[in-house]
């Protein structure tokens, strides 16, 4: 068995600012609500729900979204205040939807993290970008996962909460590279985590949809002489002692 800690624990006891305890782990939870709604989340949504893993697929070409004019402000002002040096602020495309009536009816109960180490491991990097990369201004580059429940889910998340593990109890040895194809998208390169007992997982119990989970997914900075892991592997896990008939989300 694998503990896991609780997170919201592990905030209260460092007594750390929110962009001061996201340095340290890697992660940290917002109480923020969204003004989005239920019908704004669906309308943002791949039509129908069942036919893509990402929002971004199966939708009208340059349609603007709930997602794209109300969210993706929402984003930003928690990217600038986690993240005050940032400069460029895009947000990507493809966001993923788990629950029933959609694609992913089940959830991913495998520690994993979404990309490789190296700049060349973003699955958009295309020409533009690794120009972009390679300008003097840019330093590196850093993705975020924005993980939250969402209306017309009433909430809290007790069955299947995502558990994150702290970067700094991850040995590079542990790390298995592969790959894996979503939808129409080619292969990318992703991580699976072998498991150590050093290893140290946290979760935020009872996360409601006016809260929202931040962790990294992707960091690659150019002053690196090696890869480093400075993101967080995650995955779903179910409580053991979630209520009877306890809200999917």
């Amino acid at each position: 068995p694998v503990k896991v800690w609780n997170a919201r624990e592990a905030e209260a006891r460092e007594g750390l600012p929110k962009a001061e305890f996201f340095q340290k782990y890697g992660f940290v939870l917002l109480n923020r609500k969204t003004a989005m709604t239920a019908k704004d989340w669906n309308a943002s949504a791949p039509i129908t729900l069942d036919i893509s893993h990402f929002t971004g697929i199966g939708m009208p070409k340059g349609v603007e979204t709930p997602v794209t004019h109300v969210y993706a402000k929402e984003v930003e002002q928690i990217v600038r205040e986690l993240l005050p040096d940032a400069k460029d602020l895009e947000l990507d495309p493809y966001c993923a939807r788990r629950g029933p009536g959609t694609k992913n009816p089940n959830y991913s109960f495998g520690p994993h993290q979404d990309y490789g180490f190296l700049a060349d491991d973003w699955p958009l990097a295309g020409n533009d970008f690794r120009k972009r990369f390679a300008g003097p201004d840019c330093r590196g580059m850093m993705a975020l996962n924005f993980w939250r429940p969402v209306l017309p889910m009433c909430g809290p998340v007790s069955k299947t909460p995502l558990a994150v593990c702290d970067p700094r109890t991850v040995k590079m040895e542990d790390i298995v590279a592969t790959s894996i194809r979503w939808d129409e998208m080619p292969h990318h390169r992703m991580m699976t985590l072998a498991h150590d007992p050093e290893q140290r997982w946290y979760y935020y119990p009872d996360m409601t949809t006016d809260e929202v989970l931040i962790f990294k997914s992707f960091q690659h900075f150019k002053t690196q002489s090696a890869p480093e892991l400075n993101t967080c592997f995650h995955t779903a896990f179910e409580v053991p002692n979630a209520p009877p008939g306890s809200e999917p989300r």
